[in-house]
């Protein structure tokens, strides 16, 4: 079953590298990008993805606002956040505001793969995820 990702950042070359870097999992489609927290909570509720993967520091929403908000609108959705502001007290944070999973952009595509195999198999352990 092929899985959705909407993709919300402010950086279209860090979109464009996601999107490449998540569609060559044969399991997964990007359903659509976003250029900020707001338009990425609107994309989420038109198109309800299986997960969205979230900047923080973007203009007009930050990433753990529009988390607040996804949580909210589309509750289904899995919820990343890939950033480079990557601190303990970021973290807690983001998780209050509903983050699932959190991966610093400098631990690269590797780290972010599994994490979104781990948002679609609920219950799989780490090691299950990582082969």
């Amino acid at each position: 079953m092929q899985r959705t990702a909407l993709i919300v950042d402010d950086n279209v070359h860090v979109r464009k590298s996601l999107r490449w870097t998540i569609e060559r999992e044969l399991e997964w489609q990007v359903c659509g990008e976003a250029a900020n927290g707001a338009e990425g909570v609107s994309a989420a509720a038109r198109l309800k993805p299986d997960i969205v993967v979230l900047d923080l520091s973007m203009p007009v929403m930050n990433g753990i606002e529009a988390a607040r908000q996804l949580k909210q609108l589309v509750p289904q959705s899995h919820l990343l956040m890939f950033t480079s502001f990557a601190t303990p007290t970021l973290e807690e944070a983001a998780r209050d505001a509903g983050i699932e999973e959190f991966v610093p952009k400098n631990d690269g595509a590797v780290l972010l793969l599994q994490s979104l195999r781990r948002l679609a198999s609920p219950g799989q352990s780490a090691a299950d995820v990582a082969h």
